[in-house]
């Protein structure tokens, strides 16, 4: 959240309770009811929802200095999404009395969360319509410039966290194989750089337009 660190230092310093979770480990289920929202403080976690036939679909990746699982302490009602931590992770409870009381105490909190909530509406919508319209090779093509907004890196630098081509396809609804046969084409292209634990890109123009024309 854009122009919140301050606020965000204030909450940390009032919690209680930081702990540590592992990679691959589940914070919370989809439609369980949270008892607590969370503060990433340093790692990614990656939220999901559950298909008809059980599958795991990504909704989003969320980098450190975001808050999650507050739909619950809102709605009184189940999580959407279910949490997983993409690497290990330091994540710091948030209760719903806390939660609320740092709303009312800071407007500036309050009016980011609000603004963050209409962000997230805004990239569902796109999220959909990139899943019904774009080709498996624009849907690759977008979510690497993604993950270049996502891990604030610049052209020609190498992404900081690596998202395995398994979760990548959940990102973007397609096969795992799907996704290496695009990544691979880019290669050949000269729009990435790749090799087994990194991936860069090496010509964003060209990519950003294979992800709006395909």
């Amino acid at each position: 959240m854009e122009g919140t660190r301050e606020s965000r230092e204030h909450l940390f310093s009032s919690f209680n309770k930081c702990a540590m979770y592992e990679s691959g480990e589940v914070v919370y289920n989809a439609n369980s009811k949270a008892q607590t929202a969370y503060l990433v403080k340093k790692g990614m976690v990656k939220l999901y929802s559950i298909g008809a036939k059980g599958n795991k679909q990504i909704v989003r990746m969320v980098p450190e200095g975001e808050i999650i699982g507050y739909y619950s302490q809102f709605t009184n009602e189940p999580e959407i999404t279910g949490c997983e931590c993409l690497v290990n992770t330091v994540l710091c409870e948030l209760s719903e009395h806390s939660l609320q009381e740092a709303f009312k105490t800071d407007s500036s909190l309050a009016l980011s969360m609000l603004r963050k909530a209409c962000t997230e509406i805004k990239e569902t919508c796109a999220s959909i319509m990139d899943l019904s319209q774009k080709t498996v090779r624009g849907r690759a093509a977008n979510i690497l410039v993604k993950q270049m907004e996502l891990f604030n890196v610049e052209e020609g630098h190498n992404f900081p966290i690596r998202i395995t081509r398994s979760d990548m396809a959940s990102w973007i609804g397609t096969s795992k194989e799907s996704v290496s046969r695009s990544l691979n084409d880019f290669v050949r292209e000269g729009l990435i750089q790749m090799d087994r634990d990194t991936i860069k890109i090496t010509n964003l123009k060209g990519l950003k337009r294979v992800s709006i024309v395909s």
